[in-house]
C-alpha cells in the first residue's frame, strides 16, 4: 500500500467517519484491508450496501491475502434461512448482508446487537432517508454504543445536489466526521508523481462525416433543450444545459424537477424530454460504434418514429428538422452510396462480393479513425526495442463496453472481412425490416395515398431506405417519414410505450451480432483461398496434438472492459507493459497512476485516445472538472457545518404525561405505551417501516397471510402504491385480498400511497371517464367499493402522512398481537414456523390457480419453481384440482409475443 493509503486506514481504524476519495485511488482495496482487519479475531461485523459482483471480488481478494473461506467474508441472501442466520451470528464473523435481512433479525433479535463489532457501509453515496439501512442503522445505535460505523464511497459529486448534503448524509449514517481525500491533496500527488510518467496521448481527428453527424445531433439536441425550456418554466436554467445534458444524470434531474406536475406536463413534453435521451446516446454511440452500427441505430429510429409504428403516439419533433436530415444522409453515406448520389462514381466497387447487396449500392465502410490509430500503436509496440529485447510483453486494451470489446477482437483478428460480414447482415435485417414494415403499411395505405405528395425533399428520402420494388405500387419506401395528418391521428390514438427506443435498439444490436453461417451469407473467398493453399499436413495425421503449451503472458494482447472495482485486480493479474486507453475514463486513469507508483521498477507506457474537438473529449473534460467542483464544494461544506449529535430517545419510565381534562380519572398521570404495528416482512422493501420507527412506533414484523399492516386487533391494512395499485387491479389480485381482509377483520382498509415527490392525483380531470369502463382504473376502483361496502379506502400524499394517519387510528383501538395476527388466514397454525424461503414462496402464490388453500400442496410435491415449470398439466391437476392446474399450467407455458 502507498503512504496515503495508509494513512487513510489507520484514521478509519482510529474514529468513525465517513471516507469519500477520488475514484481510482484505490477504495475498493482500502474496503478489502480494513475487512481483513476483523477476519483474523472473533468480530461480528456486518457489511452493507454491496452488490453480488462485490462480494465475490472482495472473497477472491481475501483468499488471495492469505484468509481461509471459513474466515473470510460470508455472504446472507434470501436463501438462508433463520435458524442458520442465527447459528451465524453466534459464531460470529464477517457477514455481507442485505439491508432488509438485517433489519428484520435486529427487529426479532435474532441477532445480538450489543455483541455486534461494526457495520461497514460500503457505496455510502446510495444512502438515503427512510431506506433499509437508515433503519438498520437506528436499531443499532439504539442498542449499541460502542460499536464502530465506517462508510466510503468514491462519488463525491452524489454529495453535493440539494441542502447541506454532506451534513445530512453524516447524520443518516450516524456519523460525525468526515475524511476527504481528493487528487490534488498534497500527500497523494507526492505519491502518485513518483512514477514514471510515459504518456502518450493521441488526439485523433473525426472524419468529415463524423464531424457532421456530431454537429447535426448537437444541432438537434439543442433545440430540443430550447423547446423544453420554452414550454416549461419550472425547469431550473442553471443546470440545464448542454455540458450536464451529457451525463445520465441529466435525465435524472429533468424527471425530478417535471415529477410534481408530470400529470399537466403536455404529452409533447413528455416527448421531448425522451428525445433527449436518445439524442445523447446518439452522441455516445458515434464514438463507440461502427458506421454500419451506428446506421442501423438511426434506421431504428425512424422506424420507430415512422406513421404505423405501433411504439409511437407521436413523432419526434427533432427528425423534421434540416439538421436531422443531414444527419440521416451523412450517416448513411458511411456505409454505403446510391447511383443517385454524387459520391457514386467516386467510389470503387467491392473487388469481393458481399452477400445480400441491393443492385446500385456501392459499398463505403468507412473505418472509425481509431481502429487504424490502434493498428498503429500495436505495430509500434511490435517493433519497440524493450519489447524485443524481453521476447514481447503484454499489451491491456481498455474500452468501455462488450460490444466495442468484441468490434476490436474482430478487427484485429479479421481485418476487413468483420465489417463486410457485418454490412450482409444489415442488408439482410434490412430487408426483413422494411418487409415486415410493407405488411403492417398495407391496411393503412389509404390514410397517406391522397396527401404523399407533401413529404420532404427528394435527399432525406433517400435516406430513409433502400431502392428496391414496393409491391404496393408507392415510389418511397413503408418507413419513410410523412407529414400525414391522417396518419398522425391515428398513431396519437396508440399507447405510449416509454421503453420502445430501448427495445428496438436491442433488437438491432441483437440481429448485427447474430452468427449466421458462411452458406447464408455466402461463402469468404478470402477464407476458401487460404484453405486452397495453405499446408494441412498429411491426412492420416492425427489432428490432435501431443501435448499443450502455456502461452507466454508476454504475447497476450487482451482487450478489458471497465469495471471499476474489478480494475485494480485487473492491472495485478496481467501486469501490462503497454496500456491502450481505447476510450477515456478518468477512474482508471488514477488506477494506473497507483500501480505504476506501486511498481516503481515496472516500465509502463500508456497510450491515452480521445477524438480531437468530440464531444467524447468534452465528457472527459467535464467529468474531471465536475468532480474538482464536487470536492472543493465538500471541502468548503465541512468548515462550516454542524457537527450533528445524536439526541439519545427517552426512557419509558420517563414517558408519563398529565391529562389536561380532570373528567378523564381527575388528571391521574398515566404511562404512555408504545404503539406497535405489525407489519409484513414482504413489506420491508419499501420505506414506511423505517419511517414509522422514526416517529417513535414500534414495528414487530412478522410473515402475514392477510393484510401488510396490522394495526389493532379488527384492523388490517393492505398498502398499495401507485403502480402496484394498477397491476392489482388488473390482474385481481386486490378484489382476493380485499376479500380476505372483510372475512377477517372488522375494519379492512385499502391504504392508497403516492410519492410525496409526485403529483397527488391518480387521473387528472379530463381522463376521468363519464362512465363505467372496465379498463379504466377509475371505475375499477368504484366497482371494488360497491363489491365491498365496509371496505375503507385512505389517501395518503406521502409516508410522513400515512404515519400520521396510522397514529389517529390507533388511539382508540387496543394494541394488536403479532402471535394472533401471524395465525389469520392459516390453516394449519402448526406450519407457521416455516423453513421456505419467502421469496420463492411470494412468486409462487402470485400465480394463477394459486390460491391460499392450495399453495402449500404445492410446496410440498416440489423443491423450487424450477421443478415446477417442468410438470404436466396432469400432473398439476392431480395436485390443486383440475380448474386450478389447467390455469396454473396455461399461465407458466403460454407463449409471449415479441413483436
Amino acid at each position: 500500500m502507498l503512504e496515503f493509503q495508509r494513512q487513510i486506514l489507520s484514521e478509519l481504524v482510529e474514529q468513525d467517519s465517513l471516507l469519500i476519495m477520488s475514484p481510482g485511488l484505490g477504495l475498493f482495496q482500502l474496503f478489502c484491508a480494513f475487512l481483513e482487519l476483523h477476519c483474523q479475531d472473533n468480530h461480528l461485523v456486518f457489511v452493507l450496501n454491496t452488490t453480488v459482483a462485490q462480494n465475490a471480488a472482495i472473497q477472491e481478494r481475501l483468499l488471495s491475502q492469505g484468509i481461509s473461506k471459513a474466515q473470510g467474508l460470508q455472504v446472507i441472501d434470501a436463501e438462508t434461512s433463520a435458524d442458520a442466520r442465527s447459528a451465524m451470528y453466534r459464531k460470529s464473523g464477517v457477514f455481507a448482508v442485505t439491508s432488509q435481512i438485517l433489519a428484520v433479525d435486529l427487529l426479532l433479535k435474532r441477532v445480538p446487537a450489543a455483541l455486534i463489532n461494526g457495520i461497514a457501509i460500503f457505496n455510502a453515496h446510495r444512502m438515503k432517508q427512510n431506506s433499509m439501512e437508515d433503519l438498520v442503522l437506528q436499531l443499532y445505535r439504539d442498542q449499541n454504543d460502542e460499536g464502530f460505523i465506517k462508510a466510503f464511497s468514491d462519488r463525491p459529486e452524489s454529495f453535493t445536489s440539494g441542502f447541506a448534503p454532506l451534513q445530512n448524509t453524516l447524520k443518516l449514517l450516524q456519523l460525525r466526521h468526515v475524511q476527504l481525500w481528493p487528487r490534488f491533496q498534497m500527500l497523494v500527488s507526492a505519491n502518485l508523481d513518483k512514477g514514471n510518467d510515459e504518456v502518450v496521448e493521441l488526439r485523433q481527428p473525426m472524419t468529415p462525416s463524423m464531424d457532421k453527424i456530431q454537429t447535426a445531433l448537437i444541432e438537434c439536441m439543442e433545440a430540443t433543450m430550447a423547446e423544453v425550456r420554452r414550454a416549461n418554466n419550472r425547469v431550473d436554467i442553471p443546470e440545464y444545459t448542454f455540458e450536464n445534458a451529457l451525463f445520465k444524470s441529466f435525465d435524472a434531474i429533468v424527471r425530478q424537477q417535471l415529477d410534481p406536475v408530470w400529470h399537466q406536463v403536455s404529452p409533447e413534453t413528455k416527448q421531448l424530454v425522451g428525445d433527449l435521451r436518445d439524442l445523447r446516446q446518439l452522441l455516445g454511440y458515434l464514438s463507440e460504434y461502427d458506421c454500419i452500427t451506428f446506421n442501423a441505430f438511426i434506421d431504428t429510429i425512424i422506424s420507430t418514429n415512422s406513421a404505423n409504428s405501433v411504439h409511437r403516439a407521436r413523432q419526434s419533433q427533432w427528425l423534421f428538422m434540416d439538421a436531422a436530415d443531414q444527419l440521416i444522409t451523412a450517416a448513411r453515406k458511411r456505409v454505403y452510396v446510391r447511383a443517385q448520389d454524387e459520391e457514386y462514381q467516386s467510389t470503387e466497387p467491392m473487388t469481393i462480393q458481399v452477400a445480400n447487396i441491393p443492385k446500385n449500392v456501392r459499398l463505403v465502410l468507412e473505418a472509425q479513425p481509431k481502429l487504424q490509430l490502434l493498428s498503429d500503436i500495436l505495430e509500434e509496440i511490435e517493433e519497440d526495442d524493450n519489447t524485443n529485447a524481453d521476447h514481447g510483453a503484454p499489451v491491456l486494451i481498455m474500452v468501455n463496453d462488450r460490444r466495442t470489446c468484441k468490434q476490436l477482437q474482430e478487427s484485429i483478428a479479421k481485418s476487413g472481412a468483420s465489417m463486410r460480414t457485418l454490412a450482409s447482415k444489415y442488408f439482410k435485417w434490412r430487408s426483413d425490416m422494411l418487409s415486415i414494415q410493407t405488411k403492417q403499411s398495407r391496411p393503412a395505405g389509404s390514410i397517406g395515398a391522397g396527401t404523399s405528395s407533401s413529404s420532404s425533399t427528394p435527399s432525406t428520402s433517400g435516406a430513409r431506405g433502400l431502392s428496391r420494388p414496393n409491391p404496393s405500387g408507392r415510389k418511397y419506401p413503408p418507413n419513410k417519414r410523412r407529414r400525414v395528418r391522417g396518419a398522425s391521428a391515428s398513431a396519437s390514438a396508440m399507447p405510449r410505450t416509454p421503453q420502445a427506443y430501448r427495445e428496438e435498439l436491442i433488437k438491432t444490436v441483437q440481429s448485427l451480432d447474430t452468427h449466421e453461417s458462411d452458406d447464408e451469407f455466402g461463402a469468404d473467398p478470402e477464407l476458401d483461398h487460404f484453405l486452397a493453399t495453405a499446408d494441412l499436413g498429411d491426412d492420416n495425421e492425427d489432428d490432435i496434438l501431443p501435448s499443450f503449451e502455456q502461452v507466454p503472458p508476454s504475447t497476450l494482447v487482451s482487450i478489458q472492459c471497465y469495471e471499476n472495482d474489478q480494475d485494480e485486480q485487473l492491472l495485478e493479474d496481467y501486469k501490462p507493459r503497454y496500456i491502450i486507453m481505447y476510450h477515456p475514463d478518468p477512474g482508471f486513469i488514477r488506477r494506473v497512476e497507483v500501480y505504476r507508483a506501486m511498481h516503481p521498477d515496472v516500465p509502463i507506457r500508456v497510450y491515452f485516445m480521445v477524438y480531437n474537438n468530440s464531444v467524447e473529449e468534452q465528457k472527459y473534460l467535464s467529468l474531471v472538472r465536475k468532480e474538482k467542483e464536487a470536492f472543493e464544494k465538500l471541502i468548503r461544506e465541512k468548515s462550516i457545518m454542524a457537527i450533528p449529535i445524536r439526541q439519545k430517545p427517552a426512557e419509558t419510565d420517563e414517558l408519563l404525561i398529565r391529562k389536561v381534562n380532570s373528567r378523564y380519572g381527575g388528571g391521574q398521570l398515566q404511562l404512555v405505551s408504545k404503539t406497535t404495528v405489525i407489519v409484513d416482512v414482504r413489506e420491508f422493501r419499501s420505506s414506511l417501516p423505517p419511517m414509522l420507527y422514526s416517529q417513535g412506533l414500534k414495528i414487530v414484523p412478522c410473515t402475514l397471510q392477510v393484510g401488510d399492516y396490522v394495526l389493532a386487533p379488527d384492523i388490517c391494512v393492505e398498502r398499495k402504491s401507485v403502480s402496484d395499485l394498477i397491476q392489482s387491479l388488473n390482474s385481481g389480485r386486490l378484489y382476493q385480498q380485499c376479500e380476505n381482509m372483510k372475512k377477517h377483520y372488522r375494519i379492512p382498509i385499502l391504504l392508497i400511497e403516492f410519492d410525496q415527490t409526485k403529483a397527488f392525483s391518480l387521473r387528472s380531470s379530463a381522463d376521468i371517464k363519464e362512465g363505467i369502463v372496465a379498463t379504466d382504473v377509475t371505475s375499477k376502483l368504484t366497482m371494488l367499493t360497491l363489491s365491498f361496502p365496509m371496505l375503507r379506502i385512505i389517501w395518503s400524499s406521502s409516508l410522513q402522512e400515512t404515519t400520521a394517519i396510522f397514529k389517529e387510528l390507533k388511539e382508540a383501538h387496543e394494541e394488536p398481537d403479532a402471535d394472533t395476527a401471524a395465525q389469520v388466514g392459516v390453516d394449519n397454525a402448526n406450519q407457521l414456523n416455516t423453513m421456505v424461503s419467502a421469496t420463492p414462496e411470494d412468486v409462487l402464490r402470485s400465480m394463477p390457480g394459486v390460491t391460499s388453500r392450495n399453495y402449500r400442496l404445492l410446496m410440498k410435491a416440489v423443491t423450487n419453481l424450477e421443478e415446477l415449470t417442468q410438470l404436466t398439466e396432469r400432473e398439476l391437476q392431480s395436485i390443486i384440482g383440475i380448474a386450478p392446474g389447467r390455469k396454473l399450467y396455461g399461465f407458466m407455458h403460454r407463449s409471449t409475443p415479441t413483436g
